[in-house]
């Protein structure tokens, strides 16, 4: 199974065949989205003020929303395969920060597939 990390970072470059998504992108401009799993790896998603989005490993100091849950159930909500609705009600995962702007990027990973 793919890790959370490769997911995201595979529906990112999917983009490349999506290009009008780049404009979805910038409403997110200057969001950052930082992602922690219960295996202990971080990454965060930036999104440049291009509407780029720049993924990364590591810890970001100041992200606009943090994203709690385990590498599987991450994975899942990325590629598809669990609802993130369904999984936050569950406890599968947390988030801090920016709960709409979550939701707005977990919709347009959506689009991304």
């Amino acid at each position: 199974m793919m890790s959370s990390f490769d997911a995201l970072n595979e529906a990112i470059s999917n983009m490349q065949r999506k290009p009008e998504l780049l404009q979805e992108f910038m409403k997110f401009s200057g969001k950052i989205f930082q992602f922690s799993t219960k295996e202990g790896e971080s990454f965060f998603l930036s999104i440049r003020s291009d509407g780029t989005p720049a993924l990364e490993k590591g810890s970001h100091q100041s992200p606009s929303a943090t994203i709690t849950a385990s590498d599987d159930v991450l994975s899942d909500i990325i590629t598809g395969r669990a609802d993130a609705v369904r999984s936050f009600m569950l406890g599968k995962v947390k988030v801090s920060g920016d709960l709409i702007s979550v939701q707005g990027l977990v919709n347009l990973l959506k689009k991304l597939r």
